[in-house]
């Protein structure tokens, strides 16, 4: 006898007495799920906006999934008619993976309204692609930029032609991220046809006409490809590579945590917009309407200050925006933020645009002609 699957068990779970979604209609408390690259660190971040601040936020549970979870026990959930949670924040890859798989929810227009007004120019860029399927929560003009060490790589490139000649005389001593599992990578990617001016950056599949070549090219040269940004960052600490593209955002948070080496830079590409970098909420498709009302207080909640200053300077989206006016006070962090963002780093930023992001459809077209061109063609030499 064939064991039974994942999904039929879920869709044996549905009518089971007690174990039904409408038992669940009458309660107060929301459970919510974070995808993305690093749970544990987003973990710290929801704990303290949902459980440390003695604050009466209808949040019950809360757990953490990495971002390949959506196209996996997810999907398998939500065809099954049993999503196991209200809400899920993720990130722009998390959000293509499930709108690609028609797992979103569309969410109430009076969420949409609500928000938007109060994003900033980046963010109306992201929340104009999500359409009625996605919220997003907060968002920053993240990079990429290329980290190195002072005193091993003084200079970094700043162009399309300069890292690849980098990489053919240093092998093994560049990388970047996965972009499916990293949003360094992702970032990485995304801008590449900014850097070598195809004719249709948002269009992956027929605009990549120079990209996915210099891709191909630039990773024969590479390490390989580390699945989350953190182990990226451990091979640099470690000496492994010389350089790698990161995020602002993840660079600065990484100085004023000590994370990184003190004589750590990083470097723009030149005359390049900046990538968007998001905290998206999303619903699962299944759940009952009746639970969407209890998103209200929430969405309310997470756009003050406060908790964006919390969300943004504790890492889950790294970075130091200012919010509706608010004046809070500097932290340690702030202020080694502040010294890590030098005058040299500030100018080449200063006035730089945002690129407008992928729509869920190219994002997901994108990570998948990746994989297919790029990260199953590791290791082939010339």
């Amino acid at each position: 006898m064939t064991a039974p699957s994942r999904r039929h068990l879920l869709a044996a779970a549905c009518m089971l007495p007690g174990l039904g979604r409408a038992q669940d209609l009458a309660a107060t408390d929301l459970s919510i799920v974070l995808a993305g690259e690093s749970p544990r660190l987003g973990a710290s971040v929801m704990d303290d906006l949902f459980h440390n601040n003695n604050l009466a936020l209808p949040v019950g549970t809360l757990r953490q999934e990495v971002t390949p979870w959506i196209a996996g026990d997810l999907h398998e959930e939500v065809e099954a008619g049993l999503p196991g949670m209200d809400a899920v924040l993720t990130n722009a890859a998390g959000f293509a993976l499930g709108a690609a798989r028609d797992l979103w929810h569309a969410l109430p227009a009076r969420l949409l309204d609500a928000n938007t007004p109060h994003l900033s120019p980046a963010g109306q860029l992201v929340q104009a692609r999500l359409g009625e399927a996605g919220l997003v929560v907060g968002t920053i003009p993240g990079g990429p930029v290329l980290v190195h060490r002072r005193s091993v790589l003084p200079v970094a490139p700043r162009n399309a032609a300069a890292l690849l000649d980098y990489a053919r005389e240093n092998p093994r001593r560049f990388q970047y991220t996965r972009p499916g599992q990293s949003r360094f990578g992702q970032a990485f990617i995304t801008s590449m046809p900014y850097l070598l001016k195809d004719p249709n950056p948002l269009d992956p599949e027929n605009g990549w006409t120079g990209s996915w070549p210099y891709l191909l090219e630039l990773g024969r040269a590479a390490r390989f490809y580390p699945s989350s940004g953190r182990a990226a960052a451990e091979e640099f600490i470690e000496g492994s590579v010389e350089l790698m593209p990161a995020l602002l955002g993840s660079y600065l948070l990484g100085m004023a945590t000590g994370l990184l080496p003190t004589d750590t830079m990083c470097t723009p590409f030149d005359d390049v917009p900046l990538v968007p970098h998001s905290l998206i909420l999303v619903v699962p498709r299944g759940v009952p309407e009746q639970r969407l009302a209890l998103l209200d207080p929430l969405i309310a909640f997470m756009r003050e200050p406060g908790p964006q200053r919390l969300i943004f300077g504790r890492g889950l989206i790294p970075g130091n925006p200012a919010r509706d006016g608010a004046s809070l006070d500097l932290s340690a962090n702030d202020r080694l933020w502040t010294a890590a963002m030098t005058p040299e780093l500030a100018a080449s930023l200063t006035g730089r645009p945002t690129a407008p992001p992928l729509d869920p459809a190219a994002e997901a077209a994108m990570l998948r002609l990746w994989d297919d061109r790029i990260g199953s063609r590791y290791g082939e030499t010339l």
